[in-house]
């Protein structure tokens, strides 16, 4: 009976941590997505507008990787397709080095683009007394992934 007993409150014990620990994990921040800052009244008009442009820039952002995901996932499938036809192994080669280049200048422009609008972003946040920096977002493209820059407001 109390070897029974020491096992239910062991059981319950792991029980308890297992269901805390999901719980105390998600106070950590992890930016899976572009993100949205909300605006309060405890902020100061201009903070407020700060807020307003960081948002802005973070949703054109998003519209960027986004539209450059489906451009990505149509070079890909493009690239798929003709390389189950050929049968050349110098043309699937060929085939192969024009996808890497095409698919590198996508990606290296979104990189470029997303940047500038952060540098630009941040410059207004910090006239307005903002705190921000630069939070990697991942993106999917065909087949890479990369590393897009948007905004995360630190403190204000």
């Amino acid at each position: 009976m109390f070897k029974k007993s020491i096992a239910a409150v062991i059981f319950s014990f792991i029980m308890i941590l297992s269901m805390g620990t999901g719980a105390f994990a998600s106070g950590i921040p992890v930016v899976d997505d572009v993100p949205q800052h909300s605006i309060d009244g405890t902020m100061t008009k201009e903070v407020q507008e700060a807020m307003k442009d960081i948002n802005k820039v973070n949703a054109k952002i998003e519209a960027e990787i986004a539209k450059n995901e489906e451009k990505a996932a149509k070079l890909y499938a493009r690239y798929q397709a003709e390389l189950e036809k050929e049968t050349d192994m110098e043309q699937k080669a060929e085939l192969t080095a024009k996808y890497e280049e095409k698919i590198t200048k996508l990606i290296t422009k979104l990189q470029e683009k997303a940047e500038n609008m952060t540098e630009k972003g941040i410059e207004k946040a910090t006239e307005a007394g903002i705190d921000a920096k630069i939070v990697l977002v991942e993106g999917f493209f065909g087949d890479r992934t990369a590393l897009i820059d948007p905004i995360v407001v630190v403190s204000w």
